[in-house]
């Protein structure tokens, strides 16, 4: 199968059936097709051809999913940018990404204008929901361009999709993912979501990110698609009741945000049947309540990252059973499941053997899903890739039967809101603020977010700063999720035997302190 017919079936099966939902427009297989085709042809006008890259700066939106439609007609690799990073970490991405092409949203426009003389390649701007001055119209273009099919020869092992994992500080990595590993991501996850042309899946989390391939999954089974571009929670409920929306995605962070407002039972929600969740563990208190107001809907949870996808699922039967009081709910609470279709997965120890259950090991992901490369970094994509093995850095223990429990990661990586969140990063940031001597960060539990960044601060002597000084100081040097939510001025922090900070100390007397132990 070539990538560009996961976009025709549902246009040869099912012409006139509504494939693509985003807000008030709705567009039937037959239409999606006829764009798909014109972009592909706007693309190839502009003179880009198989192996050449395509920026995004968009929000979830059928424009997003007809840029990689046309990426895949064209042979056109496409990279997307987070557009919630600072203008730095932007234009490090789009440097990494060389593209001659970029489609941005209207509200970003502004931004790329202010940063178009540090990207030298870049050559042809399209804009999103309106016309700027120096920027081509992308309805126009739509518009203009013919409707044909285009007849580009591809391979299998092109690259299709860049899905970069950071570029907020230092070099941005962008996760290579060809069309043949597209495919399997594509595939393996309509397998685990069951897809099938009856489904009505909304698109919540941003598709910048492996939200991707869920989004393309739904399409490669001619279900119905419907992208929230803005995260709201009554936008959320509305869109729910409206179209009749049975599976969706939701961070824990979210789907507490729809639980705890109270408008939601004002809302008819009983259509959901499956909610797919990751990037962080769902807290049993919010499954509980989740149970109460969505009694019709049943958790799937996703492990994984932008070089693998989702090799690692827990199915909803095997939820049931870790909350069930079986014999093997303990230790199946807190698991993230099994290799999926087309993936594998194994824990080993530091000498590359498989640990025995119960010990703690890293995780390591093989099988059709993992990325080639990371753009332009090979010494980078030598350091995780080893013998067809992906080295997630993520430490876990797993059981008898493969059920894989994540205990840590060695890199002290926050997820907030559904974010990732590098704490060196930010202390890189807080650092180079001219009052602040040492700065140490990590995570904190909270029912909200699922964590916060907490920063803890040792100051020059003599020098003197407030927890907002920090703040605006950040403000344009971070994304807002990576910014600090609690900032402390301690006189010292504790340091190991090597000098370094004992931030595993550090993080366990706040732990200590919300739990009262």
């Amino acid at each position: 199968m070539l990538l560009k017919e996961l976009y025709n079936r549902g246009p040869g099966l099912y012409p006139d059936k509504v494939g693509l939902i985003d807000g008030y427009r709705r567009f039937s297989y037959r239409e999606a097709g006829q764009r798909y085709n014109q972009l592909a042809n706007v693309l190839l006008n502009f003179g880009l051809r198989r192996g050449d890259r395509l920026g995004l700066l968009l929000k979830n939106s059928a424009e997003f999913i007809e840029a990689h439609a046309a990426g895949a007609k064209t042979g056109v690799a496409v990279g997307a940018v987070n557009y919630r990073l600072s203008l730095e970490g932007m234009a490090k991405i789009i440097q990494s990404l060389d593209c001659r092409v970029l489609i941005v949203d209207q509200e970003y426009a502004d931004r790329i204008h202010s940063i178009r003389a540090e990207l030298p390649t870049l050559e042809t701007c399209v804009v999103v929901g309106g016309a700027i001055e120096g920027m081509h119209e992308y309805e126009s273009l739509i518009r203009q361009s013919s409707p044909a099919e285009p007849r580009v020869d591809t391979r299998p092992h092109d690259r299709a999709a860049i899905v970069y994992t950071t570029g907020t500080t230092g070099p941005a990595k962008g996760a290579v993912a060809t069309r043949e590993v597209t495919l399997n991501r594509v595939y393996g996850c309509s397998i685990e979501l069951a897809f099938g042309p009856g489904d009505r899946y909304l698109q919540v989390l941003p598709m910048f990110h492996v939200g991707l391939h869920v989004a393309q999954s739904i399409l490669f089974r001619a279900g119905t698609l419907a992208v929230l571009r803005d995260w709201d929670v009554e936008t959320f409920c509305r869109t729910v009741q409206e179209h009749r929306i049975n599976k969706t995605n939701l961070a824990p962070a979210l789907l507490n945000f729809v639980l705890n407002w109270p408008g939601a039972r004002d809302f008819d929600l009983s259509s959901l049947e499956l909610m797919l969740y990751g990037a962080a563990p769902m807290p049993e208190a919010i499954i509980l309540k989740a149970k109460r107001l969505l009694p019709n809907c049943r958790l799937v949870q996703a492990y994984g990252s932008s070089e693998t996808f989702c090799p690692v699922w827990l199915q909803p039967d095997e939820h049931a059973r870790a909350l069930g009081g079986t014999v093997d709910s303990e230790q199946r609470r807190g698991s993230c499941g099994r290799a999926g279709a087309l993936a594998m997965a194994r824990v080993v120890n530091e000498q590359g053997d498989d640990v025995r259950p119960g010990e703690i090991g890293e995780v390591l992901i093989g099988g059709g899903t993992v990325m080639s490369e990371y753009l332009g970094q090979p010494e980078r994509t030598a350091a995780v890739l080893k013998d067809g093995w992906f080295h997630s850095n993520d430490l876990a223990t797993v059981d008898e039967q493969g059920y894989i429990s994540i205990v840590d990661r060695k890199n002290f990586m926050i997820i907030t809101g559904g974010e990732n969140v590098f704490p060196a990063q930010v202390e890189n940031v807080l650092a180079s603020h001219p009052s602040v001597a040492e700065a140490a960060v990590f995570g904190l539990p909270d029912d909200k977010w699922g964590e916060i960044v907490k920063a803890v601060l040792v100051l020059h002597p003599g020098h003197v700063a407030t927890a907002e000084d920090i703040v605006e100081f950040c403000r344009d040097k971070m994304a807002n999720y990576e910014k600090p939510k609690s900032i402390d001025f301690v006189a010292e922090l504790p340091h190991g035997a090597t000098g370094k900070t004992d931030k595993l100390t550090l993080r366990k007397r706040y732990l200590d302190a919300l739990t009262g132990s």
